[in-house]
């Protein structure tokens, strides 16, 4: 029979410390990841959830403002006051711009018939210098003095006023209202308000997401004031130079557009080129 020797302190020492690690290595209570893959794939997990509630909702809220009612449009448009431009006193100059667009936004109407039951749409001249237009959340259709002075020609003008009208018809003013909401409540909801470096990553996600949305939405609005531009008039060569002038004016590289809620101008004169009679 092999006798056994006995264990002297050193070996006793090393016999108990390579136990624990063995006993330690096999507890299923330990983690064999590290912190900071743990970390990720549960950031990772929550940003997934988070923009998966976002975009449900985002869908619901749309097909909502694409089913209700016009009367209830204006209803919620009602409750949305903006700063009030409406009773700004105009000199004669510019109630003869104005009296003209409004004439125009008649013609445009008389093309469509989902807009014959709407309400006349108010349009206001802002002292901004920018080549703009836009729509209030209320329904206001604002011209800026410096986007006037470019419009050489009734048609561009209609070209203008019937993509602001597209927006008004299609919603988007109501719609980028609720999807900034949404992006809000539904990061605040989920408890991403204490974490600031969540916080940025969703709103970062959801400014880029945008991006796309508002692009999209200003390419369903010069489709729709193009076809409504040659109904009435034959012809898009006036918007086709309105944006040339556009183009040169703000003389920007290419790939800035791409952090901008409009296509290039050049973008938009090859789409309603291509769509040209």
């Amino acid at each position: 029979m092999e006798q056994q020797l006995p264990m002297n302190d050193e070996n006793n020492f090393n016999y108990n410390y390579e136990n624990q690690i063995n006993i330690i290595e096999d507890n299923v209570n330990v983690s064999k990841t590290s912190d900071i893959k743990e970390f990720l794939i549960l950031t990772g997990g929550i940003i997934l959830i988070i923009c998966g509630i976002f975009f449900m909702s985002d869908l619901a809220m749309q097909v909502f403002l694409n089913n209700i009612s016009y009367e209830t449009q204006v209803k919620i448009e009602n409750s949305l006051n903006p700063i009030k431009n409406t009773d700004k006193k105009y000199n004669e100059k510019e109630l003869n711009k104005i009296a003209e667009l409004e004439n125009i936004q008649e013609k445009i109407k008389s093309k469509d018939e989902d807009l014959k039951n709407f309400r006349k749409l108010k349009i206001g001249i802002s002292k901004d210098k920018e080549i703009n237009a836009y729509i209030y959340p209320n329904g206001e259709i604002y011209f800026t003095e410096g986007i006037l002075k470019e419009l050489s020609t009734e048609d561009q003008k209609a070209f203008i006023l019937a993509h602001e009208i597209a927006h008004y018809k299609n919603r988007d003013h109501l719609k980028s209202i609720g999807r900034s909401i949404l992006a809000i409540t539904v990061i605040s909801l989920m408890g991403m308000g204490n974490s600031e470096h969540i916080s940025k990553i969703m709103y970062s996600i959801y400014d880029m997401n945008n991006l796309k949305y508002s692009r999209n939405q200003e390419i369903d609005a010069d489709m729709y004031a193009n076809k409504i531009v040659k109904e009435i008039y034959g012809t898009n060569k006036g918007a086709i130079e309105l944006f040339k002038i556009i183009d040169k004016k703000q003389n920007l590289p290419e790939f800035i557009h791409y952090f901008s809620t409009h296509p290039s101008p050049s973008a938009r004169i090859k789409l309603i080129e291509s769509n040209s009679l």
